[in-house]
């Protein structure tokens, strides 16, 4: 039965890894296998299978209301070069490649998903990097494990509050060994980036940038868990990281001559205008009273029970959209901003608009069904009780130096389902019951189910293809999955030592 549950996951590394195929035929090949094995070997009904469907159906409409509100953003920026004026005064302040490449991959993005995630921060970075000239699969690599120290704390701590509901942990309990694990995760997916950037040439250069950068992120990131302010630990860390880290710059840099600035028919305050109300808005959203907040679309799916006895619960209030905090909502708010922007600029062209929606519904579709393969795989696995099998399957083999092991679960259970949110709903009661089994800290293992799991969201197909549509790199996901796979597994490897310290 451990075989059986890991052979989709492991079609569908072979497919995108070793056959080369896109994530969308990767996606329908494991899936065709999953609907098999779930209803052969382990006895998943028809109603069950509906059940299984219509939640990943309802993910599907969470997600590809994003990506297409995030494509459409993405290409009135690019169609009206607002993104061409960002990146060229960009340079008139940092004349250096790398440390240019760092801040954007590393930092920005941190703060973008401090702000809102959900993919934003790839949507963004990944275009801006391939405009500056850097390789287009190391900008989208760069950005994926850029971005994922931040994912946990990120989305105003959506992440951090579900594993504490699920575990039941107490906040100030949790915080501190998320925090332990979070600074690991600053560090690590720091050097990283300097990696892929020139390899140990890279590293070298990177490493007195990155070690008092992560310093300075993990003091501040302390201080906003000590005092309680679970939502900012991530927004505060990557703006303490983004100042320190250009104060180290401007301190290092020889003077030389002023350049000349860039002269476009948009101004950079008009650029960053859109890029500024998503800011302000994702903050907003936190302060609305909560009969707006609350306000939202969501569903509700039956409990079922396979034929092995496997049961799933009833789901209520499942894959909310809210009106007041959906990204698409805020992304739809920054795209209609920058239609005025424009147009106030006297730049404005129906056509060119045309062809931004065009661009939009192109690549959309297939986005949307490539969701739909990947989720529907994912539930499948999840309600016909493959996960729980492989999972439980593992335990007993390893016994207690499960928690080695145990951030390899949340790196494969945010490949599997896409989010830090959803894998520590698949996995984060699993973890935390192991950790009374082997009877050593639950706080701490829930810690290292999340982080793990924020790391593991840069490998996620349904993020690596919104990367690959922003950046026009699509068909090219198994190149960025082998600069991205061997930096993800290591840090799960230095992830598991430490909680197997801590415990």
């Amino acid at each position: 039965m451990i075989l059986l549950s890991i052979l989709p996951i492991t079609t569908l590394l072979v497919c995108l890894i070793i056959i080369k195929l896109p994530v969308a035929k990767s996606g329908g090949v494991s899936l065709a296998l999953t609907l098999i094995i779930a209803i052969f070997a382990f006895g998943m009904d028809f109603f069950g299978l509906s059940v299984a469907v219509g939640k990943a159906l309802s993910l599907a409409l969470f997600v590809s209301l994003i990506v297409w509100c995030a494509l459409l953003f993405y290409h009135l920026a690019d169609d009206f070069k607002a993104i061409d004026v960002i990146c060229k005064n960009l340079v008139l302040h940092i004349d250096d490649h790398f440390v240019d490449f760092l801040m954007l991959a590393w930092l920005f993005s941190g703060l973008l998903q401090g702000i809102a995630g959900f993919g934003i921060p790839i949507v963004i970075i990944t275009p801006i990097l391939i405009t500056l000239g850097y390789d287009k699969t190391k900008s989208l690599a760069a950005a994926l494990i850029g971005h994922s120290w931040a994912v946990t704390f990120g989305s105003m701590g959506a992440a951090f509050y579900i594993i504490q509901m699920i575990t039941g942990v107490p906040h100030d309990q949790l915080g501190i060994p998320m925090w332990v694990f979070n600074t690991s995760a600053h560090l690590l997916t720091g050097i990283g980036v300097c990696w892929l950037y020139s390899g140990l040439k890279g590293i070298k250069k990177g490493i007195p940038y990155v070690l008092p950068v992560s310093f300075a992120m993990a003091l501040t990131q302390f201080l906003a868990i000590y005092f309680g302010l679970y939502p900012l630990a991530t927004l505060l860390t990557a703006l303490t990281g983004l100042i320190v880290m250009f104060a180290l710059y401007k301190m290092r840099a020889t003077k030389k001559e002023n350049r000349e600035r860039h002269i476009a028919e948009l101004t950079l305050f008009q650029a960053l205008g859109p890029y500024t109300l998503i800011f302000g808005l994702s903050i907003l959203f936190q302060f609305l009273p909560s009969a707006l907040r609350n306000i939202s679309i969501s569903f509700s799916f039956a409990g079922s029970e396979t034929s092995l006895g496997h049961i799933v619960e009833v789901e209520t209030g499942y894959s909310a959209i809210r009106l007041f905090g959906h990204p698409s909502v805020i992304l739809l708010f920054a795209a209609a901003s920058s239609i005025f922007i424009y147009k106030s600029a006297g730049i404005w062209d129906m056509a060119v608009f045309r062809t931004s929606v065009n661009k939009t519904v192109k690549k959309g579709i297939p986005a949307t069904i490539t969701l739909l393969a990947l989720g529907t795989m994912s539930l499948i696995m999840m309600d016909s009780g493959m996960t729980q099998a492989l999972a439980y399957g593992v335990v007993d083999i390893v016994g207690g130096a499960y928690p080695l092991v145990a951030p390899f679960f949340g790196v494969l259970a945010s490949f599997l389902t896409g989010n830090n949110t959803n894998a520590n709903v698949l996995f984060g009661s699993f973890q935390y019951t192991i950790a009374q089994r082997l009877e050593v800290s639950g706080a701490v293992m829930s810690a290292a189910q999340s982080l793990s799991a924020s790391v593991g969201v840069s490998i996620g197909p349904t993020l690596v293809l919104m990367g690959a549509l922003s950046g026009k790199i699509c068909g090219q996901e198994s190149v960025v999955y082998k600069k991205l796979l061997p930096i993800v597994l290591l840090i799960a490897l230095v992830m598991g030592v430490i909680n197997f310290i801590l415990v």
